[in-house]
């Protein structure tokens, strides 16, 4: 897997790109980008509202078919175990899974 960082604009490999892709993928709101408006979150349309443990495994789900969604191509990526936290100023967003047969732990803030 190859990838841009947002941040330095380098080009990433590996787990970096994975890391990249992941959190592209979980902080854009669905239908938000023109012409692949299947690729995003719906979990991001959620935030603002009151926080409660209803609302952190709406968050959850919506987050791990995010993952599944062969349009956002993390379909190499198996998640095992999804968890969404409160913080501040939404959730963060812990997920468990295997890529290329390693164990992965990737967090994202939404």
């Amino acid at each position: 897997m190859i990838g841009i960082d947002p941040k330095t604009g380098k080009t990433v490999t590996g787990i970096a790109a994975l890391t990249c892709r992941f959190e592209r993928i979980l902080t854009t709101q669905m239908t938000s980008r023109i012409k692949r408006r299947q690729i995003g979150n719906k979990a991001i349309a959620r935030l603002g509202r009151m926080q409660s443990p209803t609302e952190a495994m709406i968050v959850q789900n919506l987050s791990l078919e995010a993952l599944a969604n062969p349009a956002n191509g993390l379909i190499q990526f198996k998640a095992k175990q999804c968890q969404a936290i409160a913080s501040d100023t939404g959730f963060s967003v812990v997920v468990k899974g295997v890529w290329q047969g390693n164990d992965i732990k990737l967090q994202v803030r939404l």
